[in-house]
């Protein structure tokens, strides 16, 4: 349970998220980037791309990372597959109702639903960090949903919690209200650090900061703090869903210790893994050729 504070934290990141509905759908976001759409749950008005044809893979987005920076990996994978890249509730332009209150299986079992509709069954999961969870999570619960899961920058409850420590040291995103409020200031000023920090390939820094100060200006959502004291307090490691697992590791990542690489390997059995020694935290979008090949090789598509 959630305390008040922290409710009420949580309500400064989903406020006014009718009228973002709206803007989001006939403004900026709608038009910005060719085939995206939205698709509506009951809790939240996902923004989401589709391209390609075959089997379909589905990848989140990391914010700050918005559709917006995905152009060279739907090129590519969109030679091979169906390709979804969907930003998650209350981040980039994917606006929630008020009462979406950032928990872990309430975030979880709407991310489904989404899937269900919009993907079908049997997609790859290509989800990225503390989206990760929600991939085990949902591929555990309703298996029919994944075929395979490609997971970058994955880990446990364990890991993450490893993280977000490292990430607030000083316990201010932790803190409710306080943690929303800093994060609202501090979001464009942060993301150069991020970048900084998580980027392997430090010629692409650039191209990835104008994405997001532009994504920025037209009213794209970080709600960090929200999910650091939601989402991310869940503790209990989750069951090994049944489908093959392949964990993908960018080793130039330093906003993750050395320590959690593949950390999915020592909780799981028989998880394959397969590292980039110069690619950072989304080697997906840094090289997306070689991540194509990895998860073409993991999971037998031609």
């Amino acid at each position: 349970m959630t305390g008040p504070l922290t409710r009420l934290g949580a309500r400064l990141d989903t406020w006014g998220g009718t009228e973002k509905m709206e803007r989001f759908r006939t403004g900026w976001p709608a038009t910005a980037t060719p085939q995206v759409r939205f698709h509506r749950t009951a809790k939240v008005q996902y923004r989401y791309l589709e391209a390609g044809r075959g089997p379909t893979i589905v990848f989140t987005c990391d914010p700050p990372m918005t559709i917006e920076v995905y152009g060279p990996l739907v090129e590519a994978f969109s030679a091979h597959f169906r390709v979804i890249v969907v930003e998650l509730p209350a981040m980039g332009f994917s606006a929630t109702m008020a009462d979406y209150a950032f928990g872990f299986r309430e975030t979880n079992d709407d991310l489904a639903a989404f899937l269900r509709d919009v993907a079908g069954t049997g997609s790859i999961f290509a989800f990225s960090c503390a989206a990760s969870l929600a991939a085990l999570d949902i591929a555990g619960r309703m298996p029919e949903l994944a075929s395979h899961l490609a997971l970058i920058q994955a880990g446990g409850t364990e890991a993450f919690a490893i993280w977000k420590a490292g990430r607030d040291p000083k316990g201010i995103l932790a803190r409710p209200i306080v943690g929303q409020l800093v994060m609202a200031r501090m979001a464009p000023k942060r993301m150069p650090q991020w970048y900084g920090l998580s980027v392997g390939r430090k010629q692409q820094i650039p191209h990835f900061c104008a994405c997001a100060e532009r994504s920025f200006q037209h009213g794209a959502m970080w709600s960090l703090a929200s999910a650091y004291q939601i989402y991310m307090h869940h503790q209990d490691e989750l069951p090994r869903p049944p489908q093959s697992i392949l964990s993908i590791w960018g080793a130039a990542d330093r906003s993750h210790p050395a320590s959690n690489d593949h950390s999915l390997a020592r909780l799981y059995e028989d998880v394959q893994t397969v590292t980039f020694v110069d690619l950072g935290h989304t080697p997906e979008l840094e090289a997306p050729d070689l991540v194509l090949q990895a998860i073409l090789d993991f999971a037998g598509t031609p």
